[in-house]
């Protein structure tokens, strides 16, 4: 059975894992190890550059597709294609949603992916290592910062930074405003190299308080404790329960979101580390990142390591 991928304006990711390429607005047809795009004229000569198989030019897609599909059982992205596109292809093959396939193929991990996320989390450690957080500098101010060093470096973000201090580090998923830095600040964030993705958070307590410093080693410990028990979990749920007790034993209130996620071509894929995941853990990179939340502040530590299923390790 034939795959069918499109990408539109933007890259999509598993368009880009097939065909190592971010040609927009095309269609990628696999077949076996045979694989033919469709691209509009003016991306015709960028195609044919860097493409290794049948390039074909399109005016309309869907009567430069025909010839290949109709008639056929194809396998497709229903999370990428319009329902528009869906319904005309639909009149001349017999369209199957495999999105779910798709996101756990990408789950395990090749040796090139690997290197590419590795450099990624390198360039974001050595990013938030060269924060300055003197001079009464706001959260935003730090945001900016980290966005300036990524582009002078050559990169883009993976996703928007999470800057937050004192009571806006109870809130995982805060946006960062014009607050002024206090005593604690949490920064969350990751660049992309070769299109993978890194994902690290690290909290920085500047007055010292002898408290949240245990915490937050508490929390470090917990994140390694789990990724060096890695190799022994088979799916995404075994991952979680161990974080649950985790957190649980060290006197933490239970986490309101998930131990972490799979890392790639996007900050979140498979495998899930949730209670009911049956995603596979061997082979996959992840961000494991133990958190607690009070109400007057919360604190994460986050690591993207990956398991090749006989041993883990941090990134």
């Amino acid at each position: 059975m034939q795959l069918l991928l499109y990408s539109g304006p933007e890259t999509d990711p598993n368009f880009y894992y097939q065909s190592g390429l971010g040609i927009d607005h095309s269609f990628l047809l696999v077949n076996g190890k045979k694989k033919m795009l469709f691209v509009s004229s003016m991306n015709l000569a960028l195609a044919r550059s860097s493409f290794h198989g049948k390039v074909v030019p399109y005016k309309d897609p869907v009567k430069a597709l025909s010839p290949f599909i109709k008639g056929k059982k194809i396998l497709f992205d229903a999370d990428s294609m319009s329902a528009l596109m869906a319904s005309r292809l639909g009149k001349i093959c017999h369209l199957k949603d495999y999105s779910a396939g798709l996101y756990l193929e990408r789950g395990k991990k090749r040796k090139d992916e690997v290197a590419d996320i590795k450099r990624a989390v390198k360039l974001t450690k050595e990013i938030i290592a060269s924060l300055d957080f003197k001079g009464g500098k706001t959260e935003l101010d730090i945001k900016q910062e980290l966005l300036i060093k990524t582009l002078e470096m050559g990169l883009e973000p993976a996703f928007e930074p999470i800057v937050s201090t004192d009571q806006n580090t109870a809130f995982p998923h805060y946006h960062s405003d014009k607050k002024k830095l206090g005593s604690l600040v949490l920064v969350d964030y990751g660049v992309k190299y070769n299109h993978y993705c890194s994902d690290i958070t690290r909290c920085f307590i500047l007055d010292g308080d002898r408290k949240k410093k245990e915490q937050y080693e508490r929390l470090k410990d917990i994140c390694f404790f789990i990724t060096d028990s890695l190799p022994e979990f088979k799916k995404g749920k075994d991952v979680a329960k161990l974080a649950e007790d985790l957190i649980s034993k060290a006197g933490f209130p239970k986490m309101i979101h998930s131990i972490g996620h799979g890392v790639g071509l996007e900050i979140h894929e498979s495998p899930r580390l949730n209670s009911k995941s049956d995603d596979p853990v061997s082979g996959a990179v992840m961000a494991i990142e133990p958190g607690v939340y009070f109400k007057r502040y919360g604190m994460r530590y986050e690591e993207t390591v990956y398991n090749d299923g006989k041993r883990a390790r941090v990134l």
